[in-house]
């Protein structure tokens, strides 16, 4: 018989079934064309029972059993790791495997690398040198590699202003609004800005971080507004960083809720000092009382109880309170002696950004130290470029922002991340360097995108075959996008996967639609839209683009297909073991047996695994079961009885069986 027929046969690929053969007993070599028929019936035999061996190990390994005396172990494997983001600099790598500079550049040089000690390499060459010295490298999850950006962000703009200058004025304290969802947040920044920004916002959630100004009393105050949805936590602790004041809004008629609870984790773990607005109180059920006892629960006790905690009654709708509330913000503010040096090189950080339509990359900068002037050059992040025109909070140009001052920056080449220190450089040589890493980055991300449409699979991919839910995110601002991706590495199952495959800032193109098709994925579109030319690209295609405005309605929707894409989970639970005692018949598919229980129970319609030697040899169903002539529904322990077995008939004398009570149920998502 011709090899391709039988491989045809037993639905195996023909390469497949040449490598098999001879593991299975059958030297006819990996280049055979025909096959001896006498031995074919054989060959079919042998490999139908392998096939079946294999898939019911691969069923087994998806089965959760709970044994009668379930006792975990857990097995510590110690290994050298370090995990590291995308590209890193030689000496970052070096503090991070505790070695000393010259001996890793030594080891770049034996590998033909001339890396220098600020040397930026990417993630492949550092798993190749970390193999060579005995480490294992792995790279940062996008939660982690945002933590150790934040940090290094953090790091760099404390050693940019620590010579805070001889020039040293007054500069406007910095305000960030946290709070509870619906608590008001925006309403009190519409009350303190009198405009209505309320009514652009979807579902009455902040969807980005916005900065503003106000004056009070010939001096101003500096506004952030965060999101109040819990998908925008890291943005919210990234603005508390960043913060002089906090206001914490809590509503009269909800008190403390978990969100309230975890801003003020925030600013206490900042060291950021707090003002508490006890927002609604011209709402029925509204009881400052009560929020001020939740309040001094967790140790915050109120000025009027005695305590040190700053709390102001106000009605953010009825404009009610709002000056006393502005006066115990420059009264915090007095107290820190907040000051900045003007003339220095200007130090900011980058609050948000998005692609204009008309402007390209825009980036909300808040300096933190100097000033910044239309026509400098600045380095931000990984991006570099020259300030053609800068933008205040009403939009109106400008040509000089100074400390506490937020603007729009226009410019850039491309737009940096959210928590990116901004700083004015005349350093051409390190402008240059920077501009050349940018577009190494982009190449390499060039690459990785083609490997991801193209049609090969990696080895670890094939082996996994796990569900994949494959996305395109098109978002209108980074922080939207940071969240959602956030919200998204939130979702651990090992039995599903959700990929972003490609994300981007702007409205959805003709490239996202042809990725996802490559991808079989689908395309997310969050506050962006889509062209006609596109939408019917996309019906062509057969992809589908989704809208979203509000991000609680799309993390439900992918909740829900990543669910439809879950398989079941097979609960197995021990009930008891069977001593097999006789063998009263054996057929084709089964044995009728007599034995005897010697732990637990046994009960009919259930599932069986044979063991001998401590090791399982079949798995089938117990199908029957007798106790003397009698059809019975259980049997315990001590009881000799008879059963009816279905399955592979190697059962013996003196084997054991488990016998498990099987059930199926739909998997939930495991979320971290």
């Amino acid at each position: 018989m011709n090899v391709t027929e039988l491989a045809r046969r037993l639905k195996m690929n023909t390469k497949d079934l040449l490598e098999l053969l001879p593991e299975l007993g059958f030297d006819i070599g990996k280049r055979a064309i025909k096959i001896d028929p006498r031995s074919v019936d054989k060959i079919i035999r042998t490999v139908e029972e392998y096939q079946k061996k294999k898939k019911e190990a691969e069923q087994e390994k998806e089965v959760k059993e709970i044994k009668l005396d379930s006792h975990e172990k857990k097995e510590i494997k110690l290994e050298k790791i370090i995990k590291i983001p995308e590209t890193i600099i030689v000496n970052e790598l070096a503090k991070k495997m505790e070695l000393p500079v010259a001996k890793l550049i030594a080891e770049f040089f034996k590998n033909g690398i001339m890396a220098t000690l600020n040397e930026r390499i990417d993630f492949e060459t550092a798993v190749i040198i970390g193999e060579d010295l005995g480490f294992k490298i792995e790279k940062l999850s996008e939660e982690e590699e945002q933590r150790f950006r934040d940090e290094g962000s953090e790091k760099k703009l404390k050693e940019l202003i620590k010579n805070k200058g001889e020039k040293l004025e007054p500069r406007p304290p910095v305000v960030i609004v946290m709070g509870h969802v619906d608590h008001g947040k925006t309403k009190l920044l519409d009350a303190i800005r009198e405009t209505n920004v309320v009514d652009k916002e979807v579902g009455g959630i902040t969807q980005h971080i916005g900065a503003y100004q106000v004056e009070k009393k010939g001096r101003f105050i500096t506004f952030l507004d965060t999101p109040g949805h819990e998908a925008f936590k890291a943005m919210r602790s990234r603005g508390g960083k960043i913060a002089d004041v906090a206001i914490i809004v809590i509503a009269a008629d909800d008190g403390l809720k978990p969100q309230t609870l975890e801003v003020i984790g925030i600013a206490q773990k900042e060291n950021l000092p707090f003002v508490i607005a006890i927002n609604k109180i011209d709402k029925e059920g509204a009881d400052i009382e009560r929020v001020k006892k939740e309040l001094s629960e967790i140790n915050l006790v109120p000025e009027d109880w005695g305590g040190k905690t700053i709390c102001v009654p106000i009605s953010a709708k009825q404009k009610m309170g709002i000056a006393d509330l502005l006066d115990m913000i420059l009264l915090v503010a007095d107290m820190e002696e907040l000051k900045a040096d003007p003339t220095l090189p200007a130090a900011g950080t980058i609050i948000e950004t998005h692609v204009d339509k008309g402007e390209g990359p825009v980036a909300t900068v808040l300096i933190q130290s100097g000033t910044l002037k239309v026509g400098e050059m600045v380095v931000v992040g990984e991006v570099a470029g020259k300030i053609k025109a800068m933008k205040d909070f009403k939009g109106r140009l400008v040509e000089a922002i100074s400390p506490s001052m937020p603007a729009r920056l226009l410019g850039l080449k491309k737009t940096p991340r959210v928590g990116d220190i901004l700083e004015a450089s005349t350093d051409k040589k390190k402008i240059k360097e920077i501009i050349k890493q940018s577009s190494y980055k982009k190449t390499m991300a060039a690459v990785k995108t083609a490997k991801i449409t193209g049609s090969e699979k990696s080895e670890e991919e094939e082996e996994k075959k796990v569900p994949e839910l494959n996305i395109v995110l098109k978002c209108d601002v980074l922080g939207s996008q940071e969240a959602i991706i956030e919200a998204f590495e939130k979702i651990i199952d090992p039995d599903i996967k959700l990929k972003v495959v490609k994300k981007g800032l702007g409205n959805v193109n003709e490239a996202d639609v042809l990725t996802a098709e490559a991808t079989k994925g689908l395309v997310i579109a969050f506050h962006v839209s889509t062209t006609q030319a596109v939408e019917q690209l996309a019906r062509d295609r057969n992809i589908a683009i989704l809208h979203f405005e509000i991000i609680y309605k799309l993390l439900e929707d992918m909740e829900e297909r990543l669910k439809n894409l879950l398989p079941p989970e097979t609960i197995r639970t021990e009930l008891g073991k069977i001593k097999i005692l006789a063998i009263f018949r054996t057929e084709k598919d089964g044995m009728i047996l007599g034995g005897k229980i010697v732990e637990g129970k046994a009960r009919p319609n259930t599932k069986v695994k044979v063991i001998r030697n401590n090791e399982s040899i079949a798995i089938g169903n117990l199908f029957e079961l007798r106790s003397g002539k009698q059809i019975v529904t259980e049997a315990v322990k001590d009881e000799d009885c008879g059963l009816s077995y279905k399955g592979s008939p190697v059962v013996k004398v003196d084997d054991l069986m488990e016998v498990y009570e099987e059930k199926i149920k739909p998997r939930e998502l495991i979320k971290s």
